[in-house]
This record gives C-alpha cells, structure tokens and sequence, in this order.
C-alpha cells in the first residue's frame, strides 16, 4: 500500500511540474484527430440539416393538405328567396 502512495504521489509531482510539456505533446499529438473529429462533425450536421428540410417541407404540405380538405368551401353571396 505504501508503494502506491508514493507512486501516486510522485505521478501527481511530475504532471505538476512538466504539465505544460505534457500539454503541448498532447496538443500536437492529437491535432490530427480532433481535425477529423471536427470535420465528421461537419458531416454530420449537413446530413442532420438536409433530413430536417426535409422533414419540414414535408410537414408543411401535409398541414396545408389538410387544411384545404377540412376548409369549408366558399359561399358566393346568394339571396335565399
């Protein structure tokens, strides 16, 4: 138990003394993959926003379809006799 305290220790002592190294490397090293991250993100919210037109010119005729076969038809001004 004591080796891993002192191991855990000394791991937390040397982030905190390189963690600006340690950051950069990180940051260069996955510079390649959040650039595809961000671009597949893109992909991904061109085809979300195309369904969405879709869906959405869709909706619209189906609610004036319905609208028109619902609507009462127009009375043209008749005098009852």
């Amino acid at each position: 138990m004591l080796r891993f305290m002192v191991g855990a220790i000394t791991g937390a002592v040397i982030v905190w003394i390189w963690r600006d190294e340690l950051h950069e490397y990180l940051d260069q090293r996955t510079r390649f993959m959040r650039a595809k991250a961000a671009d597949q993100l893109r992909v991904v919210q061109k085809a979300t926003e195309s369904a969405l037109d879709t869906a959405k010119e869709q909706i619209t005729s189906t609610l004036e379809s319905g609208q028109e076969a619902i609507r009462p038809a127009k009375v043209e001004n008749s005098v009852v006799r």
